[in-house]
């Protein structure tokens, strides 16, 4: 056993941290005389093998040191070695920081437990239950294990509020509205929230939703500027929480449904959490290899538990209503792409509007500041960071040691930005640059906005080792809209992430859904690796190939659904095709695109006619008309050349049209114009 008495860890990141230990730290002195006694961990990460043993330092005083205290993104890992039971009635204490909006969710994964039960006696052996009961019965911080940072070493344990707004002030608590504390456990629609609120407890791997809180604390507890709330709504430092308990450690196993069932899951550990460790080990079957951080190759054995992706929640903060019916926000997805060294795939929840480069649209029902919108990369989660997982074939989903890894916060986590590029040690991985993965597979996604309102994204990875059917821990499915878009993979499930072949000649067909007639912008706003002709959303009923790879396409539709019409494409040529003239070269496809651009499309509704302008002399062979409902109202053939094209419009009724023309060299535009008569 080792005692430490005050001792501060300022720890080098070397394989020489990984041995055989058990952590054991107690106050020291006479009782009645009792001296601190802690472990300091700064901006780095402490490795013990077996269990840690922790004595509290002060019984029933909140300011009174942590056993372990990390800061500064500190992390503690444990191992696998014979005991994994953490003991004691001391805590450690790790940062995380939550929103600044008394209407806005996080959700969490504690990466403690309470040290005592709830009668003020030590908690079992081993991982014990997240609270936020009331203080009372003689034991005050001893029933919760969110606290408001104090100064480096002390906290004070949050209050509860008895209404739905959370707060805090310069010299007010912090207060959490325990009301907005939910969990969601293999459950399938909206009443199977389970009610956690100041009374209920939550086993450890669970996650747990929880509402920010309004107002500012300007306290400077590191000295390094950082408050623990600076009172900025969007991209400010959020509200610093303060978890104290007794860390979580070792094998935890979650409960999921089967097939379309969801569980609220967090990351239980004091530290950060290998995603597709964990997706992959609990989905599909057959094994992964991992190598461990001594150079190591590992197999890693697959249950087919979950579907292999998650899917995590975002919202408007602007939306400033406890009301339901006024959320606006969503799930986005994410994929490991069926291996541990990839950086997965990740696509946004739906209520945001995103243009042609698929940067968010200013004042599109969302926040103003957009900088770091759709920047989550996700592959490895934070402290406290909560997400949904699916079930597939269900029973208990488990996090484990080996899944745990050291890396800091980057542009993966819903909290706060930090670090970008650094390596990443693990209990058994090790990534010398999280940034650089190695994979090289064709990626895109597709962006569509609906109606104006909210934009639908779809990710395609064309992978070596992905099927035209379900790839599990590939494909990502979720609950589709009313009015929504998603790829067509199996038994009418919703997909918003499409692991294909690398086929250039297939088609990946779509699903549109249309509660009312509704208009959908197709676009291609993020690409990679990618050397195909190009990206086309293929019109099967008019056997028109849209360009969404250059350009916004826009398509108007009826209500109904669409499932055997449209699909993505990357050439307009068939797997069958012997014409090698049509292969397009570099600067072909800049020559067209050059033409395409060229082209202006006005109504003039003071001359009740539609003017398409030709300022480079381009034959045109075809132009069409369609109303909202895809009725063709105006045909015209063999146009020839002109600079001006004129077609008259006096007889259609007001409203919306598309027009579409094609160049007698095959190459076509559309546009959307409104009639006024």
């Amino acid at each position: 056993m080792t005692i430490l008495r005050n001792i501060f860890f300022t720890l080098v990141l070397s394989f020489s941290l990984v041995a055989n230990a058990q952590l054991y730290v107690k106050p020291s002195g006479p009782a009645g005389l009792e001296v601190p006694s802690y472990v300091f961990v700064n901006d780095t990460f402490i490795f013990v093998e077996q269990d840690v043993n922790l004595e509290i330092n002060e019984a029933n005083n909140p300011l009174a040191e942590s056993s372990i205290i990390l800061r500064n993104e500190a992390q503690l890992l444990q191992g696998n070695g014979p005991d994994q039971a953490n003991k004691g009635t001391g805590d450690l204490s790790i940062f995380q920081e939550g929103t600044v909006n008394r209407w806005d969710y996080n959700f969490w994964g504690s990466p403690v437990g309470l040290a005592f039960n709830g009668s003020g006696s030590a908690a079992a052996d081993g991982n014990s239950v997240f609270a936020m009961r009331p203080i009372g019965g003689g034991f005050t911080d001893t029933n919760q294990v969110i606290f408001n940072p104090e100064n480096l070493v002390g906290s004070n344990p949050a209050l509860l509020g008895g209404d739905f707004d959370g707060s805090v002030g310069p010299t007010a608590p912090l207060v959490i509205a325990t009301y907005w504390l939910w969990s969601f456990q293999s459950g399938v629609d909206f009443g199977d929230w389970i009610h956690i609120d100041d009374t209920g407890t939550l086993e450890a791997g669970y996650g747990f939703s929880m509402k920010g809180v309004n107002g500012f604390d300007p306290t400077d507890i590191q000295g390094d500027g950082v408050l623990n709330n600076d009172g900025i709504l969007t991209n400010g430092t959020g509200q610093r929480l303060d978890f104290r308990g007794r860390p979580n450690n070792g094998t935890i196993a979650v409960m999921v449904g089967p097939a379309n069932a969801l569980t609220l899951a967090g990351n239980p550990y004091p530290s950060a959490l290998d995603l597709n460790y964990f997706l992959l080990q609990n989905s599909g079957s057959g094994t992964f290899t991992a190598t461990d951080i001594n150079g190591n190759v590992i197999n890693v054995d697959r249950t087919n538990i979950t579907t292999g992706t998650a899917l995590f929640w975002d919202s408007n903060p602007n939306v400033m209503s406890h009301f339901l019916e006024d959320y606006e926000g969503g799930y986005g997805a994410y994929s490991p792409m069926m291996n541990l060294n990839d950086p997965g795939m990740s696509v946004n929840a739906t209520f945001y509007m995103y243009d042609e480069t698929g940067a968010q649209i200013p004042g599109s029902d969302t926040t103003t500041d957009q900088s770091n919108v759709g920047t989550f990369a996700r592959r490895f989660s934070p402290v406290g960071q909560g997400f949904m997982i699916q079930g597939d074939a269900g029973g208990d989903a488990l996090f484990t040691n080996n899944q745990r890894v050291f890396v800091k916060e980057g542009n993966n986590s819903d909290f706060r930005s930090n670090e970008e590029v650094i390596p990443a040690v693990g209990v058994s991985t090790y990534y010398p640059d999280i940034n650089n993965l190695g994979y090289d597979y064709p990626r895109l996604k597709i962006g569509i906005g609906i109606n104006d309102t909210y934009s639908r994204e779809l990710g395609i990875a064309l992978h070596k080792n992905a099927t035209t059917g379900y790839d599990i821990g590939g494909d990502a499915r979720m609950g589709g809209l009313a009015t929504d878009v998603s790829f067509s993979i199996d038994d009418g499930k919703a997909y918003v992430i499409n692991a294909a072949p690398q086929d250039e000649y297939q088609l990946l067909p779509l699903v549109i859904d249309a509660e009312t007639t509704a208009e959908y912008r197709f676009g291609v706003h993020f690409i990679e690796n990618f050397t195909y002709e190009g990206v086309y959303l293929f019109d099967k009923e008019t056997e028109i190939y849209h360009d969404i790879l250059s350009e916004s396409v826009l398509i108007q539709l009826e209500a109904g659904e669409y499932n055997n019409r449209f699909s993505i494409a990357f050439t307009k040529e068939s797997q069958d095709s012997d014409d090698d003239d049509t292969t397009l070269s570099v600067d072909d496809v800049v020559l067209e695109d050059g033409i395409l651009e060229s082209f202006t499309v006005f109504q003039n509704n003071a001359e009740d006619q539609l003017e398409i302008h030709n300022p480079l002399g381009v034959s045109l062979d075809t132009m069409s008309l369609f109303d909202i409902s895809g009725k063709l109202v105006i045909s015209e053939n063999d146009l020839g050349i002109q600079s001006v094209y004129n077609f008259p419009t006096s007889r259609l009724s007001a409203g919306i049209y598309i027009v579409q023309f094609s160049t007698t060299e095959g190459l076509t535009k559309g546009r959307k114009i409104s009639v006024s008569n």
